[in-house]
């Protein structure tokens, strides 16, 4: 008996006991003279369950165990995600284009979003590096035709330039022309260069560049020191003034600063009037003497015209007095009418006395009315 025959014939054993009794069956050793230094030949134990075990249920089994591990693996890893919110999937590879997307604490993952909107009259679906790449274009095609515009405004500017000295160089022609072709002409432009070019000319005009620069050198001076003068001590004076008084505005104070301060003006070297800063004291004793009080006037006789809720309020009890004073008028004037009346044996009761003409009753309720509102 081989091998085969007996690892076959000890499982039936051993399923056989298994069936009538639950104790286990012994290993069955292999005949002596089939035993040898083979696994092979190791002893075969029957197995502690009821039911054998193949390989295809083995294999089974540990499938369904490795697919509920993944099934864990996926649920830790994801996080749970408030109501309203899903997760979005992101772009790993196959981008139109390289960017970064960032938020509030750095850069993100590019999520998988498709944008829709409107270009050329047409509605439009594109992933958003896709839109990120419309947009770079779009940066390019701005940029290229600022570019372009101001090429065409240089080439314009170059055009106009070409044209003058192309008409220049026409007119230089036509001169050149007439000195070779008219002799007259010749020599009157050669007496008029000679005499530009005499030593006394060309002294005028360098003693008229002298004087250009004299007076360059004066009027920079002028300028420096009234302008000095204006931002240290005028403006400043104006400014407070302004604040002081607000009913007096700033460019008033201006407006008669510059007239008053033309009786003091002198004449530039170039015709130009200017405030010669000897009469600067004279400007000070202006704004502290006049402007000052100028100032004050106006903007008392300002705040005068426009009455305050008190004087509002006065007039309008000034205003009801009169309004009294007539119904009061009216009273009197009928108590005073003489009325005839029956005589009457009991004697009468003594009486204030009555105003014994219309103005004294009128005086006397304006006295009343006039009293009471104090």
């Amino acid at each position: 008996m081989d091998i085969q025959q007996a690892l076959a014939d000890a499982a039936s054993a051993a399923l056989a006991d298994t069936t009538a009794s639950a104790t286990p069956t012994p290993a069955v050793p292999a005949p002596a003279d089939t035993q040898d230094d083979t696994p092979a030949a190791a002893a075969v134990e029957a197995p502690e369950d009821t039911t054998a075990v193949t390989p295809e249920d083995t294999t089974e089994d540990a499938e369904p165990s490795e697919a509920e591990a993944t099934e864990e693996t996926t649920e830790e890893a994801t996080p749970e995600l408030p109501g309203g919110y899903v997760a979005v999937p992101t772009v790993t590879e196959g981008l139109a284009t390289e960017f970064t997307l960032k938020d509030a604490e750095g850069e993100v993952e590019v999520p998988d979003l498709i944008v829709e909107y409107k270009a050329n009259g047409k509605v439009r679906q594109d992933r958003l590096d896709k839109v990120v790449k419309l947009a770079q274009f779009g940066v390019y095609n701005e940029e290229r035709e600022q570019k372009m515009q101001q090429a065409e405004r240089d080439a314009l500017s170059l055009k106009s330039e070409r044209e003058e000295l192309s008409q220049l160089i026409e007119e230089r022609e036509a001169q050149l022309e007439r000195l070779l072709t008219d002799e007259d002409y010749f020599l009157a432009v050669r007496d008029a260069f000679s005499q530009e070019n005499s030593p006394e000319r060309r002294a005028q005009r360098a003693e008229q560049q002298v004087k250009d620069l004299r007076v360059q050198t004066e009027m920079q001076r002028i300028t420096e020191a009234g302008q000095q003068f204006y931002t240290g001590e005028v403006q400043p004076a104006i400014q407070l003034i302004a604040e002081a008084l607000p009913s007096v505005s700033r460019q008033e104070l201006e407006e008669r600063m510059a007239y008053a301060m033309q009786l003091h003006a002198a004449v530039a070297p170039n015709g130009q009037t200017y405030l010669p800063a000897s009469q600067f004291d004279a400007a000070r004793q202006y704004i502290v003497q006049d402007l000052a009080i100028w100032a004050q006037m106006q903007h008392a006789r300002r705040s005068e015209s426009a009455p305050s809720p008190q004087v509002k309020e006065a007039q309008a009890a000034v205003a009801k007095a009169q309004v009294e004073a007539q119904k009061a008028k009216r009273a009197v004037g009928q108590a005073t009418k003489p009325v005839g009346r029956a005589a009457s044996n009991t004697p009468a009761k003594p009486k204030a006395a009555k105003p014994a003409t219309v103005d004294d009753a009128l005086d006397s309720a304006m006295s009343e009315i006039m009293a009471s509102i104090r």
